[in-house]
């Protein structure tokens, strides 16, 4: 598994106008090709009556692949635009659909080209990108007495807390960046005199550092 890879965090649509032609894009992240197709199949559901539903979308890791279409746009002045969009903010799974109503107006190659990635990059921005890392997450049993403080230093050192449930102890499920996952035996070993052994629970990946809180 790779340790690190950049996407995109939500869902996000934009759009701009081109000589009276509306370009609508929506960004969004996938995890597989199925979701992929799925979500090209929607955008066409939700615009029947647009001239083109241009897409483009990137899936690395094991599967590596990419794909994109013009969707009858002349070659080149749109899946491509779109794709390297993606690319040049070395953007993974995840994938963008431009929806485009003719407005009347030819815009020629070059203007087709940058008004599907104008509209690709703004929904893209929308979408929040943000690395991924890889994470083992572990399972810790804490008493009360020692848990905040045990909580403090796992912040510091850069952990997350995904999990608690609270009972006659406390249970926390901690994220802890791979590399960096031996140190989680140290921290309980110091705070709590040795008493708490952290169990290993998976690996995943998740934002780090974490994203900001959405506004209110």
């Amino acid at each position: 598994m790779r340790e690190k890879y950049q996407t995109v965090m939500i869902q996000a649509k934009a759009e701009t106008e081109e000589k009276k032609s509306r370009f609508i894009a929506i960004c969004q992240p996938l995890a597989s090709e199925s979701e992929a197709i799925g979500f090209v199949c929607r955008v066409r559901q939700d615009y029947p009556d647009a001239s083109h539903h241009v897409y483009a979308w990137i899936l690395g890791g094991d599967l590596n692949l990419q794909r994109f279409s013009d969707d009858g746009e002349p070659q080149g002045t749109a899946g491509l635009p779109v794709l390297d969009v993606l690319r040049k903010r070395g953007i993974d799974q995840a994938g963008i659909v431009v929806v485009r109503y003719f407005g009347g107006t030819l815009l020629g190659t070059g203007g087709l080209a940058r008004a599907y990635a104008r509209a690709a990059a703004l929904a893209l921005e929308g979408a929040r990108p943000v690395q991924m890392q890889l994470c083992q997450t572990f399972s810790l049993t804490v008493g009360y007495a020692v848990q905040e403080r045990l909580r403090r230093r796992l912040e510091i050192a850069g952990c997350q807390l995904t999990g608690c449930r609270y009972g006659q102890t406390v249970d926390l499920q901690v994220a802890v960046p791979l590399a960096r996952a031996g140190e989680l035996n140290q921290i309980c070993a110091d705070v709590t005199g040795g008493t708490v052994d952290p169990k290993p629970a998976g690996l995943i990946y998740r934002p780090l550092p974490p994203p900001d809180p959405p506004p209110a």
